[in-house]
């Protein structure tokens, strides 16, 4: 499941000296030329021996805006920013930075001692599943940073007082339609069974 947060870019670098690898399943994407793209994993503990007491534990934290009880979920923001030039009073836009920050909510489970091997194969199964699914919705989001991206840079000269508006009714629909692909990759996957998400 995915949700869509959009707003104009008042952004803060985040910048990392190490970080441990990504889940399998959610490696890392090529941003598109111009967006950058900020990812995080969260985690939620699921405990226990057995899949009937792991079972009822494999809901994102219901803090989490929007996850309605699924397994995984992949949140994100598209915000921007640009410069313009001024030529004889017309306003094109010189420079557009498109910012993605997507966060994916996913289970951790540590298999206790003398587990059944099975059902760790299970778990590595499901969770690789569940990863894809969001990586799913992850490249949607970065396809359509990249479309913000290009739609803000071909902005046409106009006047310097409108160029704002016109950005803002250029992504308006850009945004609505991303959000539309997100919600068919969910129904078109059965918001991952139909990818391996049942464990």
């Amino acid at each position: 499941m995915v949700r869509l947060l959009s707003a104009l870019l008042t952004a803060t670098v985040v910048s990392a000296c190490s970080s441990p690898p990504p889940p399998e399943g959610l490696e890392n994407l090529r941003a598109p030329v111009g967006v950058m793209a900020q990812n995080r994993v969260e985690t939620y503990t699921v405990t226990g021996a057995d899949k009937a007491t792991m079972r009822p534990q494999i809901r994102v934290p219901d803090e989490t805006p929007g996850a309605k009880g699924y397994a995984g979920y992949y949140r994100y923001t598209i915000a921007w920013r640009y410069t313009t030039k001024n030529d004889r009073g017309l306003c094109s836009i010189d420079r557009a930075t498109v910012t993605l920050n997507g966060t994916v909510t996913i289970p951790e489970w540590t298999p206790p001692p003398g587990v059944d091997s099975q059902l760790v194969a299970d778990w590595s199964r499901f969770r690789k599943a569940l990863a894809t699914h969001e990586q799913g919705h992850r490249a949607l989001a970065y396809a359509g940073a990249g479309r913000v991206q290009r739609a803000i840079e071909r902005t046409p000269s106009q006047s310097c007082s409108a160029i704002a508006e016109t950005v803002r009714r250029t992504t308006e629909p850009l945004l609505e339609e991303l959000k539309q692909q997100q919600a068919k990759y969910d129904r078109d996957t059965r918001h991952g069974i139909l990818q391996g998400t049942r464990f």
